[in-house]
């Protein structure tokens, strides 16, 4: 029973040594690009906010993408569970709803596209995989991944649906802490 005792006492107090906080706040920007689907290439206003306990928050983001036919902007947040692998590096994951509007480009180097295409807004739901590394000075550098599916129908002039409806981007970030 001792034994049990020492090794219960142990492991309790070795986890409790890991265990780092994650910042209150922290807002910053995130540059993405779109591995699977019509994503594209953009940037993000991303912020972070510390909720529901000390290893979780929220990340609520503005962004805007593009590629050779569309824009897309999209507005959503995630919820994140955050937990520490080593020092201050820690991963995260989590579930994320938002709503987007595709705007379809007109011309493409100068040629001209179908102008009958409609723009159209969006919901999405998707998730966030990651991991953080927060400096002894207040910066927050991550790499995630975010898969999504936009929840659409988008048809060309032919009637064939040309808009993926999953995606998935992989971006890098850098976060003021405060």
């Amino acid at each position: 029973m001792k034994k049990l005792f020492f090794i219960v006492s142990i492991i309790t107090l070795t986890i409790s040594l890991q265990a780092q906080e994650i910042p209150k706040n922290a807002i910053g920007i995130r540059i993405s690009e779109g591995v699977v689907g019509d994503e594209g290439f953009g940037p993000e206003i991303t912020y972070q906010r510390q909720m529901f306990g000390e290893h979780n928050r929220i990340d609520i983001n503005l962004s805007w993408r593009t590629n050779s036919f569309i824009n897309t902007y999209r507005g959503g947040g995630y919820f994140h569970w955050s937990y520490n692998i080593w020092d201050n590096l820690n991963w995260f994951a989590g579930p994320g709803i938002g709503a987007g509007y595709i705007d379809f480009r007109n011309s493409l180097f100068g040629i001209g596209i179908s102008g009958d295409r409609d723009s159209e807004f969006f919901p999405y739901v998707g998730a966030d995989f990651g991991v953080d590394y927060r400096f002894d000075f207040p910066l927050q550098v991550a790499v995630s991944i975010r898969p999504t599916y936009d929840i659409h129908s988008i048809e060309n002039a032919a009637g064939i649906e040309d808009v993926d409806n999953f995606g998935v981007n992989i971006g890098i970030a850098a976060r003021y802490t405060f």
